[in-house]
C-alpha cells in the first residue's frame, strides 16, 4: 500500500508539473529564426518553385512593380503597378495554400498556381533586396527594405532584408537572408519601403526597374525534433516514478 501511494503521488506530481508547463507555453507564439545569408540554400530545404518579386519599375503603366512567377523564370504570371513614394511604409500580405501563392498590396492581388509543387508545407523563406547605383535613376543612399512582422496573422518579432545603393556607378548591394519558422506558414505579412535622400531621383519615376528590387521565395524543410520544454517536464515527472519502482524492485 505504501509503495502504491508513493507511485500514485509521484504520478500526480508529474502530471501537475506537465500541466503547469503546458499552461505556461504561449499557445499562439510563433518564432522566426535567422538561418543564413547568401546564395547557398540551407541544407535539406526544398524550394517551393515560386517567386514574388517587387522592383522600382517605371512611371505609370509602362512597367510592372510587383509580380508572381515560377522560380528563376523571368516571365511573370500576374503583375501589378505601384507608385512608390519616398519612405512610404507599404503593407503587404502573402498567402500559401499548398498550391497557390498569392500576394496582396494596395488592394491588388496577384497569384501563381502550381498543380504539383515540389512540396506542400511552407516553413522557410528568404527575403532578398538589391540596390544598384545608376546616374539619374538611383543615387547612392537609396534604400529598399523588406520585412515580415506577422505569420498566420500573428505578430512576430520582425525579420528583414535591406539594401542601400553604394557609392560608384554600377555598384550593387544585395542582401539575401534565410529564415525558418517553427510553425507551418499559411500567410506572411509585413512592410515594403523604398527611400531616397533629399534631392535624389525617385527610382520609380526615372524607370530604374530592377535596379532597386526585392524578392520573397518559399521553402519547405523537415525539422529534426529536439528535446523541448514540455518533454523535459514529462521527464521530470517520470523520474520520480522510475526511482520508486526501482526501490520497490530492490
Amino acid at each position: 500500500m505504501i509503495h502504491n501511494k508513493l507511485v500514485a503521488t509521484t504520478l500526480a506530481a508529474g502530471a501537475s508539473v506537465l500541466s503547469f508547463g503546458m499552461l505556461s507555453q504561449p499557445a499562439a507564439a510563433i518564432d522566426l529564426t535567422f538561418v543564413s545569408e547568401g546564395d547557398t540554400v540551407p541544407e535539406g530545404w526544398t524550394n517551393l518553385n515560386w517567386t514574388v518579386e517587387g522592383r522600382a519599375g517605371a512611371k505609370g503603366f509602362a512597367d510592372w512593380e510587383f509580380s508572381t512567377k515560377e522560380d528563376d523564370i523571368h516571365t511573370t504570371v500576374e503583375q501589378l503597378q505601384w507608385n512608390w513614394q519616398n519612405d512610404q511604409e507599404v503593407p503587404w500580405l502573402l498567402n500559401w495554400d499548398g498550391n497557390t501563392v498569392s500576394f496582396t498590396l494596395g488592394g491588388q492581388t496577384i497569384a501563381f498556381y502550381q498543380d504539383n509543387p515540389p512540396a506542400k508545407s511552407l516553413n522557410g523563406f528568404y527575403l532578398w533586396t538589391r540596390a544598384t547605383t545608376k546616374s539619374g535613376k538611383v543615387d547612392p543612399g537609396t534604400e529598399i527594405l523588406l520585412n515580415v512582422n506577422a505569420v498566420n496573422g500573428i505578430a512576430v518579432a520582425p525579420v528583414s532584408s535591406s539594401a542601400i545603393a553604394p557609392l560608384g556607378e554600377g555598384n550593387t548591394t544585395i542582401t539575401k537572408n534565410y529564415f525558418a519558422s517553427d510553425t507551418s506558414i499559411t500567410s506572411l505579412s509585413g512592410i515594403a519601403n523604398m527611400s531616397w535622400l533629399e534631392g535624389s531621383p525617385n527610382p520609380n519615376l526615372e524607370n530604374a526597374r530592377s535596379r532597386v528590387g526585392l524578392k520573397i521565395e518559399g521553402f519547405s524543410y523537415a525539422s529534426i525534433p529536439e528535446p523541448g520544454a514540455v518533454a523535459g517536464l514529462v521527464a521530470m515527472g517520470m523520474f520520480g516514478v522510475t526511482s520508486v519502482l526501482r526501490r520497490k524492485k530492490a
